[in-house]
């Protein structure tokens, strides 16, 4: 009597990615922008990266929101209205 072990592994697809751009972007919206706009571009672009384009894309719209919210984030890209 033989008995033959077989392992299947299943690659599980994370969108840890794509949501940690998404949070971080929405986070930068509503506090600090200056902290939470970088780490929600990169996380997007690496979610992108690996293929995780639905949360990726929201995070970086919201990073793009964040940085158009954000005075000081404007300023450091001197496209703030002179007044």
């Amino acid at each position: 009597m033989s008995t033959t072990n077989a392992a299947i592994l299943v690659e599980q697809k994370s969108n840890a990615f794509g949501i940690l751009s998404f949070i971080f972007g929405i986070i930068g919206i509503f506090v600090i922008a200056i902290v939470f706009v970088p780490l929600s571009i990169i996380f997007g672009v690496i979610g992108l990266i690996k293929k995780q384009y639905v949360w990726s894309i929201a995070g970086l719209i919201c990073a793009g929101i964040a940085t158009a919210a954000s005075p000081l984030i404007m300023g450091m890209l001197m496209v703030a209205s002179a007044g």
